[in-house]
């Protein structure tokens, strides 16, 4: 739609996140935890976003929305005792190339993520974090301690 492109004809940046939170709800009924979290009385809710645009989406360039098999992957990065960090990749269809770069941080509520995850399948365990992900981390880390001593 032509509401969905900037002034420079491109795909806009509100689209972009549009695009992922529609890749996500995807993600997560795909996985089953929309049940495991009905079953748990559970919220996830989106805590946070860090998206690198890397080259623009121009107007009638083709990109699906398909977790699995498609051009948005999502995938579980990390997770710790409050939230899921998820990446999530926009990659145009003409040369594959990854057009944009979110990581997501879905807080849970009501449980850990451990038991979220480990819901339908045992043993599941925790990947390390990458080098990008701990220096991502530790940045919102630090501007939530700043905006702390602000209020």
């Amino acid at each position: 739609m032509t509401t969905d492109l900037d002034l420079m004809v491109h795909m806009n940046n509100s689209r972009y996140l549009r695009e992922c939170d529609f890749a996500r709800q995807q993600f997560f009924l795909e996985r089953r935890l929309g049940r495991a979290m009905k079953q748990l009385n559970v919220r996830v809710m989106n805590a946070g976003n860090n998206i690198r645009y890397r080259k623009s989406i121009e107007f009638l360039d083709v990109y699906k929305i398909k977790t699995k098999v498609g051009k948005i992957k999502t995938k579980i990065l990390y997770w710790d005792d409050r939230a899921i960090y998820l990446e999530q990749q926009i990659v145009r269809n003409k040369d594959d190339f990854i057009c944009a770069v979110n990581i997501c941080k879905m807080c849970v509520i009501g449980c850990t993520p451990q038991t979220l995850l480990s819901k339908d399948h045992e043993n599941v365990k925790t990947p390390a974090p990458s080098t990008e992900l701990a220096k991502l981390l530790e940045s919102w880390q630090l501007s939530s301690e700043r905006l702390r001593k602000s209020v």
